[in-house]
C-alpha cells in the first residue's frame, strides 16, 4: 500500500489531475491573445496600465506559479476566467493537497490584485484548453475524479527479487 492510496478520493483527484495538467506553449499562446480582462474587472486593466512595474510582477508570479504547479488551483479559483472570491476560493480548493495549499496561498495573499487578474485569465484558458485535449470537454471538479491510473498504478514499486549466482565452481 502506498501513500497515494491512503488519500481521500477527492485528494487522489486532485492529485491526478494536478500532475495530469501541463498547458502547452501553444495553449498559452492562444490564451495571450485574450484582449483585456472582462468587463466586470476592467478597473484592474486600468491598473496594469499605470503600473511601471506590471510585466516585471507578471514575470515574476509567472515562474512562482510554474514551479509550484499551481494553473489547476488558479483554473479552479476562477468563473469564466475571473478569479472567485478568496471564501469562494477556499472552498473549491479545500480538499487539494495541502504541498499546492501553501505556494497557492502565498500567490493569493501577495500577488497584486491587478497582476493576478491576468494570470488567472491566463491560466485558466491555457488549462482548459490542454484539459479539453485530454478529455474532450474542460470542466472538471475533485468529485469527478479520474480516482486513480492504471499507468500509475503498474508502475508501483514492487519487491525485488534477487537470484544468487554460484560462482565458485
Amino acid at each position: 500500500m502506498s501513500e497515494f492510496d491512503l488519500l481521500s478520493l477527492s485528494e487522489k483527484a486532485w492529485i491526478i489531475e494536478i500532475w495530469s495538467s501541463f498547458p502547452e506553449p501553444y495553449h498559452y499562446q492562444a490564451a495571450d491573445c485574450a484582449e483585456g480582462l472582462p468587463d466586470e474587472i476592467s478597473e484592474l486593466m486600468h491598473q496594469a496600465d499605470k503600473d511601471e512595474n506590471f510585466r516585471d510582477q507578471f514575470d515574476e508570479w509567472e515562474i512562482f506559479i510554474s514551479k509550484n504547479h499551481l494553473w489547476v488551483l488558479i483554473e479552479q479559483s476562477c468563473d469564466d476566467a475571473v478569479m472567485l472570491s478568496k471564501d469562494q476560493i477556499f472552498t473549491r480548493v479545500k480538499n487539494c493537497p495541502r504541498e499546492w495549499l501553501g505556494p497557492f496561498e502565498t500567490l493569493l495573499n501577495f500577488c497584486p490584485t491587478h497582476v493576478l487578474a491576468f494570470l488567472a485569465q491566463r491560466h485558466y484558458l491555457a488549462t482548459r484548453m490542454e484539459r479539453t485535449e485530454r478529455f474532450g470537454k474542460p470542466d472538471w471538479r475533485p468529485n469527478e475524479g479520474p480516482f486513480s491510473i492504471p499507468e500509475w498504478e503498474n508502475s508501483s514499486w514492487k519487491k525485488a527479487s534477487f537470484v544468487i549466482r554460484k560462482y565458485s565452481g
